[in-house]
């Protein structure tokens, strides 16, 4: 019986190879399903999602439907898990507007490169092991806090206002009290 601090002899390098795609990934039995799956992925998330979450974070549209290509690819290639979201998500805007307004879109790409490198290194540590014993109630607490945060900064764009803020509550409070002094009832 090993000891359980024991390190392990499997060296960085074959390590990291576990990740890389392997023959069975590629099977016949699946790649159907995985295209098809693909597919509709794409038609679904791509346009909307993509787009909004470019626009929203404030790099563009374009950034956008390119950032979600690159990495549907990436995650087609080195595969993934069923558990895991590869696609544009809503808490990237939280995380990105206050970059994008700080530090422009190079600042995006610099905070990019620093979270792949990051979920790398926890890959390869096994890291991800300890979210098991994370309680539910708390990852649906966060992910319910990250959809009222957007919610809340996109409540200028809703009601058609103009409304400036790092804080997401001072931000509503400007939109609604802006709205209320002049309430424009037609879509904006």
């Amino acid at each position: 019986m090993t000891h359980p601090r024991a390190v392990s002899k499997e060296g960085f390098g074959a390590r990291a190879l576990r990740f890389a795609p392997r023959r069975s990934d590629w099977s016949r039995t699946t790649i159907g399903r995985d295209l098809s799956a693909g597919l509709k992925v794409a038609l679904v998330a791509l346009p909307p999602l993509a787009l909004g979450f470019g626009v929203a974070s404030g790099v563009g549209a374009a950034a956008g439907i390119k950032t979600a290509i690159v990495a549907g690819i990436l995650t087609a290639v080195f595969g993934g898990s069923n558990v895991q979201v590869s696609g544009p998500t809503g808490a990237m805007t939280v995380v990105l507007i206050p970059i994008v307004a700080t530090h422009g879109a190079d600042g995006v790409l610099v905070v990019g490169v620093l979270a792949g490198l990051m979920l790398l290194l926890l890959a390869v540590t096994g890291a991800g092991r300890a979210m098991k014993y994370m309680p539910l109630p708390v990852v649906e607490g966060f992910t319910a806090g990250i959809a009222v945060i957007i919610g809340l900064q996109q409540l200028p764009a809703a009601l058609g206002v103009e409304a400036e803020g790092e804080k997401v509550l001072r931000l509503a409070w400007d939109a609604i009290t802006a709205w209320l002094s002049a309430p424009a009832w037609q879509a904006p």
